[in-house]
């Protein structure tokens, strides 16, 4: 174990800690890049699976590991964040715009189900979540007319600025952008005020509170925040 003595607020906030950080993450990057000529198709395709995963994953971080919070709905946000870009994908809307509009209805919907909960903790919030998941899935098998039911909906190849991002290799290197990209937000914004009120919101609610920090408040916003990095991963999912 590496204990390090920070000297300043600078040292505290900076997202490589130490000189190790640097260079097994750019050891990382550089085995990303060469992945396509490294591993046969299959492997590079559940490497790309791996990556969608790991953006998923941050939001269950944030929820779990940074405010103390228990869900079970977590693949019910990923569908709506899905379905949302599937749809205006198909409506002609371009990726970018889809993105972004994705993030923003999941993150809607999080606080849709998050005001309601305010008041749950703990294994109720867990039942209120596991709920909501139960009924997304159905509506998603139901609602045959956008997405497609049990069969799934066949979206079309994304196109960034004229170019069309394949399946394969193209499909490939925009998972780790975009994995990267979502990994650097939330470093950010743990780093800011809101990151460390939901560490002490977790730690300890009463002691937040009496330092200033209004719970009530802030758990609507991480349910947005972890909703967000969900929608982000729904769209590199492959949908059939």
């Amino acid at each position: 174990m590496r204990f390090i003595f920070k000297t300043s607020y600078e040292q505290d906030i900076r997202p490589a800690k130490h000189g190790g950080h640097v260079f097994w993450y750019s050891a990382l990057m550089v085995l990303m890049l060469l992945a396509p000529w490294i591993v046969s198709e299959y492997w590079l395709a559940q490497v790309t699976f791996i990556l969608i995963y790991a953006v998923v994953g941050l939001g269950l971080m944030l929820l779990s590991g940074f405010t103390g919070q228990f869900s079970l709905g977590h693949a019910a946000f990923l569908g709506v964040g899905a379905y949302t870009q599937a749809a205006l994908t198909g409506a002609g809307v371009p990726f970018p715009l889809a993105l972004a509009a994705s993030a923003g209805i999941s993150a809607l919907v999080g606080v849709i189900v998050g005001l309601p909960a305010l008041r749950l903790k703990g294994i109720y919030l867990g039942i209120a979540t596991l709920a909501f998941g139960f009924i997304v899935e159905e509506v998603f098998a139901r609602w045959e007319s956008v997405t497609g039911g049990n069969a799934g909906k066949h979206v079309k190849d994304p196109s960034l600025f004229g170019w069309t991002v394949e399946s394969g290799e193209p499909f490939y290197y925009l998972c780790p952008v975009i994995t990267v990209l979502a990994t650097l937000a939330i470093l950010n914004l743990l780093r800011s005020p809101t990151g460390r009120a939901f560490v002490a919101i977790r730690d300890s609610e009463i002691s937040a509170q009496s330092m200033g920090i209004h719970r009530r408040a802030s758990r609507p916003c991480r349910s947005r925040s972890r909703r967000r990095w969900r929608a982000w991963a729904a769209r590199s999912m492959p949908t059939s």
